[in-house]
């Protein structure tokens, strides 16, 4: 195209930086399209070809434009192979302007309409790119420290509930209370498992604030003043490490299983050795063994009545008469009782 010919064209009609690429739709004026004269007059394989360039023209930058090659449109349209015979067809209502590029005025209104939404669309894909960023790393150095801790959550936790448990712990070690929303943190909680998978659920137990209160005061005594609490812990973080699981004595769930007098090193070890058997190739963290405690206790809780008979087994009823062959029973004694039981009936009959 020579510049004067350039000149004689209409300006492009949209801007050479109109790019909707991405934007997941493209708006179609349904009633204007059946109401238009092509709708009336095109066959089937032009009003294809042309619907298929007005898609392509959307992801085009200029949107809504077409290049000013024959080859190319007829691949565009998706009908090469009869692309001179619909090209008039589909190519109806484009305009070739300035830039040597083809466009359709209502599909570049509808593109002009979309613009403003696509930089909204642009602005808020990278507005979660960076939110979804922070909370990975922020989601990272909770469990750093979580693990610092003693505490392993499960993978998939929220990451509220990561940062609640982080505030717990790191409440304390300053002598300064951290607080959430009003919510004294500083008060230890026991983390189990909630009703939804991998979700934490925190609640605070009377006996764990009591447990986690005469730990703090033991620290500032010598060892024989310790009290029995604080001695519990110390023997549960022990009995934890001698399996290999790390624990620390301030760790939420060894406070509260310290304050249970139910919980022993025994009732350690079963819980340990059920969840090694659910999870063998995976670190046993804190969070899971309370889980597998908690199943333990429920167990250990059963009525006795439903775990043992209340008397002697009653002896087998050894099989009679014509009863089914027996379990320990071989088919030759079977037969043999079968026809005793049968001659015996038909001596009896004739005796009487």
């Amino acid at each position: 195209m020579t510049p004067n010919e350039a000149g004689a064209l209409p300006a492009p009609l949209t801007p050479a930086d109109c790019d909707l690429r991405g934007l997941p739709y493209m708006p179609l004026d349904v009633i204007r399209l059946i109401d238009s004269d092509m709708f009336a007059e095109t066959t089937g394989d032009e009003f294809k070809a042309a619907v298929a360039l007005w898609c392509k023209s959307w992801t085009q930058v200029p949107a809504a434009s077409l290049p000013n090659k024959d080859m190319v449109l007829a691949y565009l349209s998706g009908n090469a192979a009869k692309w001179k015979r619909i090209k008039e067809g589909a190519m109806r209502g484009w305009i070739l302007c300035s830039d040597d590029r083809w466009y359709h005025p209502v599909v570049a209104e509808k593109a002009l309409a979309a613009l403003p939404g696509r930089e909204e669309f642009n602005h808020k894909r990278s507005a979660d790119a960076e939110r979804k960023a922070r909370e990975r790393e922020d989601r990272k150095a909770l469990f750093e420290v979580l693990r610092s801790h003693g505490i392993v959550p499960d993978w998939n936790v929220s990451t509220k509930a990561l940062r609640a448990l982080a505030a717990q712990q790191l409440s304390q070690d300053p002598p300064e209370h951290v607080t959430d929303n009003g919510r004294d943190m500083s008060q230890p909680v026991t983390v189990c498992k909630g009703e939804k998978k991998g979700e934490l659920t925190s609640k605070t137990l009377s006996s764990s604030s009591q447990a986690s209160t005469e730990v703090g005061a033991a620290q500032h005594r010598d060892d024989d003043d310790q009290p029995r609490e604080s001695k519990r812990t110390s023997a549960i973080v022990a009995a934890l490490r001698e399996e290999s699981i790390e624990a620390t004595a301030s760790a939420p769930i060894v406070l509260a299983w310290a304050a249970d007098p139910r919980i022993t090193k025994d009732l350690l070890t079963v819980a340990i050795a059920r969840a090694r058997r659910f999870k063998p190739d995976e670190v046993i963290g804190l969070v899971y063994l309370d889980s597998t405690v908690q199943t333990v206790l429920q167990k250990q809780a059963a009525p006795a009545a439903s775990i043992a008979p209340s008397g002697p087994p009653a002896p087998a009823r050894r099989p009679q008469g014509l009863d089914p062959k027996g379990t320990d029973e071989s088919y030759d004694d079977w037969q043999a009782r079968v026809e005793a039981y049968e001659r015996a009936k038909r001596n009896g009959d004739k005796a009487a």
